[in-house]
């Protein structure tokens, strides 16, 4: 065979689950991944698919599929290791969580605008569920969230971890000392959306504390929990990293709540595995040393 080509086609008619899938996302036609397919198989001397309603691989195409995303991971790992990065050039799509938004993400941008000026980035700010899913179904290259993508196709790699903390307006006249949770239930508790690590666990704090009843709100933006919690309207529990100009400002204050130890929030940057994740691989790379140990 000429090139890798060949091989990395097979890849995507096996992960798109067919010909004309592959044929889109290599921007080409069907017949021409007919014609590519064809041409292996005559070098082979084998059958690779068995055609019928859904492609399939044959024996033969098993194995060949494997030392073909050996074959494919080489190259990328060769990439990483000799091209210069002044010449990378492609869109790349980045999927980020606010809280690194305000964070990471600036100095992300900028260094990748110094050392690869050939990146045309596409960048979207949205909550960890949507990132996951994102991420799996191919409309984003690189997602930078809470946790992990639990998907076999997907790298997950550390990047840093923020705790958690109670903000509260010093409007609200609380007292300078360790507080108890039935202290707080006057005001609402604003934190992360229901679905959330973090909401399930206040609702558990609360629930063994007993006392009055809580009134748990959820929103998908750090801007409106410091936004809200400054205006007095309710506590938000967010982290901290991300209110950092409102507390120094003395618009927001950091409560301390006896008897409660919030999770940090660890942070991943993902992405798919694939033929052509060199680009992707090596953003992770940087966002991750610009982040530092995690912790």
């Amino acid at each position: 065979m000429r090139d890798l080509r060949s091989l990395e086609t097979v890849i995507w008619v096996v992960r798109l689950g067919g010909f004309r899938a592959a044929a889109a996302k290599l921007n080409t036609t069907q017949s021409a991944i007919s014609a590519r397919i064809g041409q292996l198989e005559k070098e082979l001397g084998v059958r690779i698919f068995q055609r019928g309603p859904r492609v399939t691989l044959t024996a033969e195409g098993t194995a060949l599929l494997r030392y073909a995303e050996q074959m494919v991971d080489l190259r990328e790992e060769m990439l990483r290791a000799i091209a210069d990065p002044a010449a990378m050039r492609g869109l790349l799509r980045i999927g980020v969580s606010e809280t690194l938004a305000h964070t990471l993400l600036p100095r992300l941008v900028e260094r990748i605008g110094a050392a690869h000026p050939g990146i045309v980035l596409d960048m979207v700010v949205d909550i960890t569920p949507a990132l996951r899913q994102s991420l799996a179904a191919g409309h984003i290259d690189v997602a930078m969230l809470a946790g992990t993508v639990e998907d076999p196709r997907v790298v997950n790699q550390p990047l840093c971890s923020y705790p958690l903390g109670w903000l509260a307006s010093p409007s609200l006249g609380l007292p300078e000392r360790p507080l108890r949770l039935a202290e707080l239930t006057r005001w609402p508790i604003l934190s992360f959306s229901h679905d959330t690590e973090v909401s399930a666990e206040l609702r558990r704090c609360f629930a063994e504390a007993g006392g009055p009843g809580v009134r748990l709100w959820g929103s998908t933006s750090i801007a409106t929990m410091a936004e809200l919690a400054q205006a007095g309207v309710c506590i938000s529990v967010m982290q901290v990293v991300a209110a950092e100009r409102e507390i120094a400002a003395g618009t927001l204050r950091i409560l301390e709540v006896a008897d409660v130890a919030l999770p940090a929030v660890d942070f991943h940057v993902s992405y798919l595995r694939k033929p052509d994740s060199h680009l992707s691989a090596t953003i992770a790379g940087l966002a991750r040393e610009l982040a530092g140990p995690p912790g």
